[in-house]
């Protein structure tokens, strides 16, 4: 899930601000104590990172859907928000965007993407440098006594090692090489011609979004190798941009 400010706005001014919200995320993701019996938590929160103008978040639904947890977070904030700065009005878009997630591969793909934000944006080299996300809570075991995570994957019998052990790792190998993530200065009609030149046997790019989903992947793959920028193969090649990103989790994974 995201939510960015109003116009991209700025959602955080100074520190006080992400230490709020941080507290905000750790009223829904903790069950509350009710006369003397432990509630459900109304979600699970498996990775978040708090940027100037938006937040990344990665939830799991428990007592309460995505829409109310979204809504109960942006309540609290604006509220806090609106009157430590004598404000009023909307800080947020009025949607929040959200897509499902459905397999381990693209789950952990989801960790690395929100835990870089700071490193796309040109905020820090690491996100080890950066302190206003998770990260911390997967790399630095032991550090964070009362982390906001909960370190399991929801589709899987993973154990929270062996899942810090993976983010970690695809993290490094992201840092080695960012596959697919800088564009190529190319028109989408060049691109197309690019893309055509990998095609065999009678192919053609409009079957590229027909053909069965291992095959497909792979051959999006073999797209990023040679050098083609992620968004304009989703594009060109007229396929999900899940499947890309699926594409270019298989090359860090062989890396």
């Amino acid at each position: 899930m995201m939510m960015r400010g109003v116009n991209r706005d700025r959602i955080f001014l100074e520190e006080t601000d992400f230490i709020k919200f941080e507290k905000i995320l750790k009223s829904v993701v903790t069950p509350s104590q009710v006369d003397d019996e432990e509630s459900v938590a109304s979600c699970k929160l498996h990775a978040y990172c708090l940027m100037p103008n938006h937040v990344h978040l990665l939830l799991e639904e428990l007592k309460d859907d995505v829409a109310t947890v979204m809504k109960r977070i942006g309540i609290a904030y604006v509220s806090y928000f609106n009157k430590h700065y004598d404000r009023t009005g909307p800080l947020f878009e009025d949607r929040f965007k959200s897509e499902p997630v459905g397999d381990v591969g693209y789950f952990v793909t989801l960790l690395r993407y929100i835990h870089q934000n700071p490193v796309e944006a040109s905020i820090v080299k690491s996100p080890d440098y950066y302190r206003w996300s998770s990260w911390h809570e997967y790399a630095f075991d032991g550090t964070i006594p009362h982390g906001l995570c909960a370190m399991t994957v929801p589709f899987s019998g993973m154990s929270s090692q062996e899942l810090k052990r993976m983010v970690t790792s695809v993290n490094a190998a992201y840092a080695k090489s960012r596959v697919g993530l800088n564009e190529e200065h190319l028109s989408d009609a060049a691109a197309k011609e690019k893309l055509q030149s990998l095609c065999r046997g009678g192919m053609t790019v409009d079957d590229v979004k027909l053909m069965p989903t291992k095959e497909k992947i792979r051959f999006l793959a073999a797209a990023l190798l040679s050098g083609m920028g992620m968004r304009q193969l989703s594009r060109v090649a007229g396929v999900d941009f899940n499947e890309v990103r699926r594409a270019k989790y298989m090359l860090e994974k062989k890396r």
